[in-house]
């Protein structure tokens, strides 16, 4: 075991456990989830009762031209991108990742799945939007009606109900304003109790949705397959102060050029003295009882943004040899942080040429940062991929 510095001990004494009486009172509430193949321990997510350490890829699966939204409901797909969803499966797989996380793809992705169901966990991502009020009840019920649509999208291919979710997350990052604008608007609304999930009796009016959420996916998924899944809700460095410890594991979204930029009072890390995994240090250590789970980080190529470099990095205009040294770098931070994580999901498999709009799908903007974190690259018009340096860097790394 790692001696850990004494400022370590004196976070978790002023931060961790002083700040985290509610979590630890809702831990000893809630019941221990026995039924689904994964459960959680304080450090790990356990499948068939054995710690899996989770080593994933963010896979959104869309050629140039193509649009998530416009795709993810159709039933047939065109030929080509089915025959690019087998390849790049087979290709996260060689890669030697265990998780694949997903947003909302077209069903062929879980037809495809299910050939290699043992092969590959999934951590599903149930989008919810940026409303000016979480709590209207419209938008709760057109949100609910949202992880319906997925939910029995995915049971289609499991006849025996029994596909491989590792977890479902609640949302990701969902805008400060909204929740802002939430709490103002509810200051009545300070817990939620379910039938599965059951907040402290002081969260705010935004925490509670979250809480709503989680417990509408259990309830929803208990029906489909007789099992209660793990639910958490993916959040980032802009909402350091959102309560999730009554939900099953923490899920952070953590960029190492982030943290100089958001939090640059962050201390060092403890084995490595990067500000990056100091923020990993920090997020574990305010809900010290439950798993941590980094449900993104990656770097982005996109030619036309400033350059930055080493420890950090920048938010684009990295080299591949640069994206590949920092990634590598990340994995190194999450790895040896002073507490245990659950595992990394990287973003992203491909570059994400759909950003924003129909016409800005047709090519891969230079300035447009988001189209360019992939560990691969689209080619001839979506046709073939090239991998860069760091699938392969990866590889060597998670096949050991």
């Amino acid at each position: 075991m790692r001696k850990l510095p004494v400022w370590i001990f004196a976070f978790l004494l002023c931060i961790g456990f002083s700040c985290t009486e509610k979590e630890k009172s809702i831990s000893a509430v809630l019941p221990v989830n026995t039924e689904s193949r994964f459960s959680c321990t304080q450090h790990s997510i356990l499948r068939d009762g054995i710690p899996f350490q989770i080593k994933g890829v963010v896979y959104v699966p869309f050629l140039p031209g193509q649009l998530p939204w416009e795709l993810e409901n159709v039933s047939n797909i065109p030929q080509a991108l089915k025959t690019r969803i087998d390849g790049d499966l087979e290709a996260i797989y060689s890669m030697g990742a265990n998780t694949i996380r997903l947003w909302g793809p077209p069903a062929y992705v879980y037809e495809a799945l299910q050939k290699r169901t043992d092969d590959m966990a999934i951590v599903q991502t149930l989008w919810i939007g940026s409303p000016g009020d979480l709590q209207d009840p419209a938008f709760k019920e057109s949100t609910k009606a949202g992880f319906r649509t997925v939910i029995d999208r995915i049971y289609q291919f499991w006849p025996k109900r029994n596909p491989p979710i590792l977890a479902y997350l609640a949302g990701n990052e969902i805008s400060h304003e909204s929740m802002s604008s939430t709490n103002s608007a509810h200051p009545e609304i300070h817990s939620f109790l379910g039938q599965h999930v059951r907040t402290s009796d002081n969260c705010t009016a935004s925490e509670a949705f979250l809480a709503e959420m989680a417990d509408y996916i259990k309830t929803y998924d208990k029906i489909k397959s007789g099992k209660i899944p793990l639910v958490s809700y993916a959040n980032d460095i802009r909402e350091p102060n959102l309560n999730t410890g009554f939900l099953d594991f923490q899920s952070e979204n953590a960029y190492s050029y982030a943290v100089p930029f958001y939090r640059p009072q962050t201390k060092p890390g403890s084995v490595s003295g990067t500000q990056f995994q100091g923020w990993i240090e920090e997020v574990k250590a305010r809900v010290p009882l439950k798993p941590l789970l980094i449900t993104e980080t990656g770097l982005s190529v996109s030619p036309l943004a400033g350059h930055v470099g080493p420890p950090a990095y920048g938010y684009g205009g990295n080299t591949e040899t640069e994206q590949a040294d920092g990634i590598l770098s990340n994995l190194q931070d999450i790895e040896t942080s002073a507490f245990p994580t659950a595992g990394v999901c990287i973003h992203e498999y491909q570059d994400a040429w759909w950003k924003y709009d129909a016409e800005d799908s047709k090519t891969q903007d230079p300035a447009d940062i988001e189209e360019w974190f992939g560990l691969v690259k689209i080619q001839d018009n979506g046709s073939s991929v090239k991998v860069r340096p760091v699938y392969d860097r990866i590889k060597t790394r998670w096949a050991k």
